[in-house]
């Protein structure tokens, strides 16, 4: 028989403590076997599955399981998070997987480094840096609501100095990260993906020359741009609250 990893046993028992209330007009995220109040009504939780159909006098919901996305949903905020149109773009341009080691710095709320442990899975693994005590409390509390705390190490100290080799992927989101290019190309694996991010161009351009000085391969830097749109009763037009720009994004690769 298979056995399973035990940061995948960690992590689904932790994700079942949630359910998803999916209507046509909303998401709730709600815990399990509890009662929950709200405009929709009246809810009890204690008995349901997945699949279940709930009617209340205002809604009606399907009950589904939830996605780490669910989850995030419900996570804390502490500081500016890699958003999930960046986090996208990081999984397609690089082909993130399975199996992946990854490295993270800063931290923030730890939405990414919540993303990268989804995708590489209990035999991957992802280190996250964080030196301001208060994200990094945030942080780790988010990890652990969404069962990540095997696959995903959050460590409150400076990344400057880290030590770990051998990594996939190194994700730069600093005030500095030119200054840290020469270390991480030392510690990528040959063809590892260096990312930095940045809402400034300037930085961006400082990190770029580093990777050039480097030897790395520049393949693009790139600014995802996103607007919502709402459509009510045939009256459509953009969110006036959207995201739109939220940073560039630079990527290499190490040859040598």
């Amino acid at each position: 028989m298979m056995s399973r990893p035990k940061g995948h046993l960690k992590r689904r028992k932790t994700m079942q403590k949630y359910i998803v209330l999916l209507s046509s007009t909303r998401r709730v995220v709600v815990e399990r076997g509890k009662t929950h109040y709200g405009d929709f009504g009246i809810i009890d939780t204690s008995t349901v599955e997945v699949g279940d159909v709930i009617r209340t006098k205002k809604e009606t919901f399907v009950v589904v399981e939830p996605t780490i996305s669910d989850i995030l949903s419900i996570c804390r905020r502490g500081a500016q998070i890699v958003t999930a149109k960046d986090a996208g773009q990081i999984m397609a341009i690089t082909g993130l997987s399975s199996g992946w080691k990854c490295l993270d710095a800063g931290s923030g709320s730890g939405f990414l480094a919540i993303q990268l442990g989804n995708a590489v899975g209990p035999k991957g693994r992802v280190i996250t840096y964080e030196k301001r005590k208060d994200f990094f409390t945030t942080a780790k509390k988010n990890i652990e609501r969404c069962g990540l705390e095997g696959i995903v190490t959050i460590k409150n100290q400076d990344v400057a100095t880290f030590r770990e080799k051998n990594f996939d992927l190194i994700f730069f989101d600093l005030k500095h990260s030119h200054t840290l290019v020469e270390r991480a190309n030392a510690r990528l694996k040959p063809g590892g993906w260096l990312i930095v991010y940045s809402p400034h161009i300037e930085a961006q351009i400082a990190a770029l020359e580093e990777m050039r000085n480097n030897h790395m391969h520049v393949h693009a830097t790139i600014e995802t741009i996103q607007r919502k749109w709402k459509s009510n009763h045939g009256y459509t037009h953009p969110e006036p609250s959207g995201i739109t720009h939220t940073g560039f994004m630079t990527f290499a690769r190490k040859v040598v």
